[in-house]
């Protein structure tokens, strides 16, 4: 059964006959007859036997795996061991495979695959990042979409499926693997997918279905595998280019002339005559608004019309010092365009520049500056030196605002008021308390210089 699962799925005889130990004739065999030459074994009772139709409906609806359905089986009064189960499994699974396989096969229009590859690495802008390649295959035609990349995020992927939606059309569904740029969490108990917000934002704007393919099933999206491998072997391995842009434009031209012209192996016919086949389904995306795939960066423009992004200083209009911006890039890399806006407006536009680079200052937000500075004093045009108003009033004019503030004259004048309005205060010397003070107390005084006296007598 595998032999003949496989060999639906494209397999070559000699790579079957190589991949189990067998000869060619012996593969052949087996895929041209039609039943077995032994009579088949009494079938001997299981312990299975009462569960089988259970387990066969769980796996119609989940791929579970064989953990997960012993405990279930066991709680339901199962007292079989793991390795039976595995067995009853496996080609039960193996069906499944084949029936989703085969169901988007044959519908037109119905479905697209998408998947990554990674193909070394690439100098651009000077630096050195890592080259990947974005392929999406339509399930019935085999139509090829193909674009090389610097990066696998979300905002390239979306640039990626964009540029797939208008060369190809846009079809019912879309089976992703479980990439973290689409797919956050899946769950294999209950099958449940929680989508990326914007995967599904994206997808819900062009009308087309997301479908998540389930974990560990690679043959579900054998056909863009194939794809992927297809354009690695076939178009990169041993081309000459001198950049991203014309490595793309060679890709084009190749995906064009010889890739979706050549017979499928699998189909047996040339992709583009299916693709005309399928096309009257699949929906435009010229009737779609274009989706803003740029992913946005929030920033503060610091208060000398410049904000920092990517490690250089770009300059913006005056009106947005001091706020906070968002930055809307084209892409990653040196050249790629991205804006800057303060809310609805457009402040600034820039092409990316190598980390580094000196402060990129436009002529126009230069005179912009000026024309909004002209006339004003220097410390006027400084954010942050405005000097606080105040006045200082004398004692003479207080209630009254002056008109300007105390000089020194004025200052003078106020000294001598004080002293005028200050009280008389007679001196005297310390003498004339002393005398004082003895006329006031001259009885206490006597006395206690006669008690005085008459101690110093009784010691002499």
């Amino acid at each position: 059964m595998t032999i003949r699962y496989l060999a639906r799925e494209g397999e070559k005889i000699a790579t079957l006959a190589r991949r189990f130990g067998l000869s060619r004739q012996t593969i052949y065999n087996q895929l041209t007859r039609e039943t077995t030459a032994t009579a088949p074994c009494a079938k001997r009772p299981s312990a299975l036997d009462p569960f089988r139709d259970y387990i066969r409906t769980r796996l119609e609806q989940f791929d579970l795996p064989a953990t997960v359905l012993f405990r279930e089986i066991q709680a339901k009064g199962y007292t079989g061991g793991m390795t039976i189960l595995r067995s009853l499994i496996r080609p039960l699974k193996a069906e499944q495979i084949r029936r989703v396989t085969e169901r988007f096969e044959t519908l037109p229009g119905r479905q697209a695959q998408i998947d990554w590859g990674e193909c070394g690495t690439i100098v651009v802008g000077g630096e050195t990042k890592k080259l990947y390649l974005f392929v999406m295959v339509l399930g019935y035609s085999r139509m090829l979409y193909a674009r090389f990349t610097t990066s696998t995020k979300q905002p390239a992927l979306f640039s990626c499926l964009q540029g797939a939606f208008d060369t190809l059309g846009i079809p019912r569904e879309l089976l992703v693997d479980n990439m973290k740029q689409c797919v956050e969490r899946h769950d294999v108990a209950t099958g449940t997918v929680q989508w990326a917000k914007a995967f599904l934002d994206f997808a819900e704007h062009y009308g087309v279905q997301p479908v998540a393919s389930p974990p560990y099933w690679p043959r579900v999206k054998g056909k863009v595998e194939r794809g992927v491998g297809y354009v690695k072997r076939s178009f990169l391995e041993g081309r000459f280019f001198t950049d991203l842009a014309d490595l793309n434009a060679q890709l084009t031209h190749w995906l064009s002339t010889v890739a979706n012209q050549r017979v499928h192996g699998t189909t047996k016919a040339i992709p583009a005559l299916r693709y005309a086949e399928e096309l009257s389904v699949l929906a435009r995306s010229a009737l779609v608004k274009p989706y803003d795939v740029r992913p946005v960066e929030l920033r503060v423009v610091a208060l000398d019309c410049h904000v920092s992004y990517r490690g250089v200083r770009y300059s913006v209009r005056p009106e947005a010092a001091g706020h906070t911006v968002m930055i809307r890039p084209s892409g990653e890399t040196v050249g790629d365009v991205f804006t800057i806006m303060l809310g609805d407006r457009l402040v600034g536009e820039h092409r990316l520049r190598a980390r580094g680079t000196r402060d990129v200052t436009l002529a126009e937000h230069t005179s912009a500056v000026r024309s909004l500075t002209r006339g004003q004093s220097i410390a006027a045009r400084r954010p942050g030196t405005h000097q606080p108003h105040f006045v200082q009033q004398t004692l003479r004019e207080a209630g009254s605002p002056p008109e300007r503030t105390l000089d020194a004259r004025d200052a003078r004048d106020a000294m001598d008021a004080i002293q005028r309005m200050a009280p008389m205060v007679e001196t005297r010397t310390l003498l004339q308390y002393e005398e004082a003070l003895v006329e006031s107390h001259s009885d206490a005084g006597m006395a206690v210089v006669a008690g005085v006296a008459g101690v110093a007598g009784v010691a002499a």
